[in-house]
């Protein structure tokens, strides 16, 4: 039953031993589910509302999603903006989404806060003042996001898909909305809709993580007591099946081509779902499904395809989704008609529904780690099954008694093409390797340093393993870095070029049997570069660890390199670089990477990659594979439950010594070129909606400790959250922009501080204006002293959310060591950002922030 919802993807199931959801009814009618988890001080609040497009009708279609936007301007208790000032000083994430069948609003937050944000959750949900000032600005924001909806692919051809599946069910309206209405709805209707659904026997309140049940429970009482008024009883219409295929086609101003197929399907309580869902892995989940062997390797109909199936309260859709070039539509869309057929037909192996329940089962493993995926998926299914917990508690269960006649049947019943609705957006325009065969190292490790959590080891091949053992699960998180990443390449591309084919065959697999062998495991190898470090990442269970480590042995030193497979990953990158094109914003994003770190190794510019990817050879990207990986370079951070002998053998042998030189970033220093004078870029796009301005300077690296510390609190100051000086200054008092912030990109020797607005064309000169001049300010004014505490605070709290996961620890703490911070930093960076004074701030402003700047303009 996997769902696809806008801003929300769940994966149901899991193994983990976690205590189990207690669920209760309080006096007033309100549903609440109490999940402890307590592997880390995190804990998520999740309420959902049993409201969404589906109650709305069309006079107010889109009310629910502007709704869901006021619900942040004010309560009786709190002032507009308080909410998120108060949360985010905590280091909380705090947001909300509206669906068809419901909206819901979250906080995840540390849990010794766990009382105070429960509190202004309440408050939030149970007393919103909607004021008219804000109501108005918040107007203006929700039309600019219609706008941009409608310029974009991917939410055409989906409403336009539904469109076709649902003429009489209000399924069919948009959760968005139309921009006719929302011009011109009134405070009173919203209200309306308000008091009509927002009433306590209508919610679901989820608590998951660091909690006690009951003393959580008696919180919830006493903050959600009272009222209650029942919401309406509503029995919706019933859609007829399609008898013959529907179609609609579109053109928008796009290089590339989507389309999406849908099926009628089932509601998420019934049983058909699971079969469904073993059809949708077996069809298109990973690189040995049928579409991606067939229509996306072989035949090469489509940069991406994938299938779900999508349950909901009322209904379901069985998804099919592609992007690829115009010419391929007639083939790709007979393709994908004739493997559904075979199935139909000749059914699926007992093989293919095994990898498919092993493909399910593991992913919900991985997925059930983080606190806030545990709160939305009970949500989720709570508000969509009316309160039907074992869904949770039986998903897996019941994913493992689905056989292959069960994926037959339903493949029959419901993926006929006379059910079919095919929705299609078109642009307007469309009428091996050899490595040295070295001597293994012998296998023992000295122990450098240690503290509470992590052993930092010497590998007799000279690299650096960084040991975190942990039994709190059954994850094993290894992350690997190889030091000089872009610096080593003798191109821009090169790297990214081995990184995206290491997987594409070795000495002793082939890329299908290698893709095989990893799913049928639940392993994930993924291979990446950044501007200072190669890396990969790697992701396993316990019972699998031998077997990945002799899987990353193949991978790190008999990959093959094919050409045929290189060219295949040129044409798919060159493809996937023109495609982002279709959208004005990544435009923006695109020349400004092109201008703040042009022809240096920092450079991430896609149209230099773009250039010189036809030039790059299968000989460089060997030269570049056996160069990076010299012991000396590399720093292995595993995070798991581990054989400390056998892991410390694995790595000492796995990376062979070479006659390369050990790679220092500070010799490195001069290669990146500075920008002495302004650099500007202006796009003039006709079609877009929205006006983009990306303006940013090159700044410290991590290298400049105080440095980095106070451009992380700048950032935290001037554009991260709803609390930031740029969100209330220039979204909410003067709602120039529906999407704005600060980025602060610290790589080991330069970083880049970029601040950034999207606004519509006529305010486009106020909204550059009023960014330099937030800008100004830091170099002029003093920070206020609570402010600066809150967004340390903040900071402080969004780290620690940011280390849940055995994975994110094994990132963090190998990425500091290799960039020089040294694996235990993280206990200094409390110190370190608590050291940050006013004074830090206007001098680090007026040292960077000057008139050698970038700025990438797209406008209409």
């Amino acid at each position: 039953m996997k769902k696809v919802i806008i801003t929300l993807a769940i994966i149901f199931a899991g193994t983990f031993v976690f205590a189990a959801e207690s669920v209760f009814t309080l006096d007033n009618g309100q549903t609440v589910v109490i999940k402890e988890v307590r592997t880390n001080p995190i804990v998520t609040m999740d309420t959902w509302i049993r409201t969404g497009s589906i109650n709305e009708d069309d006079t107010n279609n889109g009310v629910a999603h502007f709704l869901e936007h006021l619900f942040f301007k004010g309560s009786k208790n709190h002032a507009p903006g308080e909410f998120d000032k108060l949360l985010e000083s905590k280091g909380a994430t705090t947001n909300a989404a509206t669906s068809k069948d419901f909206t819901h609003y979250y906080i995840t937050i540390p849990s010794k806060d766990f009382e105070e944000a429960l509190e202004l959750h309440a408050d939030m949900l149970l007393n919103p003042l909607i004021p008219r000032k804000e109501l108005e600005k918040e107007r203006k924001v929700v039309l600019e996001e219609i706008s941009k909806d409608e310029n974009s692919p991917n939410h055409v051809v989906y409403d336009n898909l539904v469109s076709l599946l649902y003429t009489n069910h209000p399924y069919k309206r948009k959760v968005i909305g139309q921009k006719n209405i929302i011009e011109t709805i009134h405070r009173d209707e919203i209200l309306n809709f308000y008091n009509t659904w927002y009433t306590p026997s209508n919610m679901v309140t989820v608590i998951a993580g660091d909690v006690d049940t009951e003393k959580a429970l008696e919180l919830i009482k006493k903050n959600f007591s009272g009222n209650e008024t029942k919401a309406p009883t509503v029995k919706y219409p019933k859609e007829k099946q399609l008898t013959e295929q529907a179609r609609k086609v579109a053109y928008l101003p796009s290089e590339s081509a989507y389309m999406l197929i849908g099926f009628r399907s089932v509601d998420i309580n019934k049983h058909d779902a699971y079969a469904l869902d073993v059809l949708a892995a077996i069809l298109a989940d990973g690189r040995s499904s049928i579409f991606y062997q067939e229509i996306k390797d072989k035949l090469q109909l489509a940069y991406s395809i994938s299938a779900v199936n999508s349950t909901s309260k009322d209904d379901g859709i069985f998804y099919i989704s592609a992007n690829f070039t115009p010419d391929k539509l007639q083939k790709l869309e007979a393709t994908i008609f004739e493997e559904i057929n075979k199935i139909k037909k000749d059914g699926v192996t007992p093989e293919q529904v095994s990898l498919a329940k092993n493909i399910i089962e593991r992913d919900t493993y991985y997925q059930r780690e983080s606190i806030s995926n545990i709160a939305q998926e009970i949500g989720y299914i709570m508000v969509t099954s009316d309160n039907n917990i074992k869904i949770y508690d039986d998903y897996v269960e019941n994913i493992k008694k689905v056989t292959p006649a069960d994926v037959k049947r339903v493949a029959n019943k419901y993926l006929g093409i006379e059910k079919s609705a095919v929705s299609i957006v078109l642009p307007e325009s469309a009428k091996e390797v050899e490595v040295s065969n070295v001597t293994a190292a012998p296998s023992d490790a000295k122990l450098i340093s240690e503290n509470k959590t992590t052993g930092k080891y010497e590998l007799s091949n000279g690299a650096t393993l960084l040991l975190t053992p942990n039994t709190s699960n059954e994850i094993i998180a290894i992350n690997i870095f190889a030091k000089g990443g872009n610096f080593l390449q003798s191109k821009y591309g090169v790297s990214a070029l081995t990184a995206s084919t290491m997987l594409k065959g070795t000495k002793k697999y082939s890329p299908v049997e290698l893709a095989q062998i990893l799913e049928d495991n639940g392993i994930k190898i993924v291979p990446s570069v950044r501007s200072d470090a190669f890396s990969v990442t790697v992701l396993t269970t316990k019972n699998e660890y031998e077997k990945t480590l002799s899987l990353l042995n193949e991978i790190i030193n008999n990959a093959t390199f094919s050409n045929y497979e290189i060219e295949k990953v040129k044409n798919e990158t060159v493809n996937n670089i023109k495609k982002s094109r279709d959208i004005p914003l990544q435009v923006a994003i695109e020349e400004y990477k092109n201008l703040i770190f042009e022809n240096s190794p920092y450079t991430n510019s896609t149209k230099q990659f773009e250039k010189n990817i036809p030039a790059i050879s299968r000989e460089e990207i060997l030269a570049f594979y056996n160069r990076i990986f010299n012991p000396q370079n590399i720093t292995i951070s595993i995070n798991g439950n581990v054989d400390k002998d056998l892991t410390v053998k694995a790595f000492s042998t796995m990376f062979k010594s070479t006659d390369t030189e050990k790679f220092s970033l500070t010799e490195h220093k001069s290669e990146i070129t500075p920008v002495t004078s302004a650099r500007t870029c202006t796009k003039i796009d006709s079609d877009t909606n929205t006006d983009w301005v990306f303006l940013g300077w090159q700044v410290a690296g991590s290298d400049s400790k105080k440095d980095y510390a106070t451009l992380q609190v700048i950032d935290s100051l001037l554009g991260s959250g709803m609390s930031s000086r740029l969100f209330k200054n220039l979204r909410d008092q003067e709602g120039l922009a529906y999407q704005l912030g600060s980025s602060y990109s610290a790589n080991a020797l330069k970083g880049a501080f970029l601040v950034y607005i999207g606004t519509n064309h006529a305010t486009l000169e106020k909204a550059q204006e009023m960014l330099m001049a937030e800008i100004q300010k830091l170099k002029t004014e003093f920070v206020g002293t609570k402010e600066l505490r809150e967004a340390k605070d903040k900071l402080l709290g969004q780290f620690i959310l940011s280390q849940e996961t055995n994975l994110d620890k094994a990132s963090t703490i190998g990425w500091f060591e290799t960039v020089g911070l040294g694996y235990d930093f993280p206990a200094d960076y409390g110190e370190l950002i608590n050291s940050v004074t006013e004074g830090d701030i206007i001098e680090v402003a007026n040292k960077y922030f000057n008139s050698n700047y970038v700025l990438s303009i797209v406008k209409k």
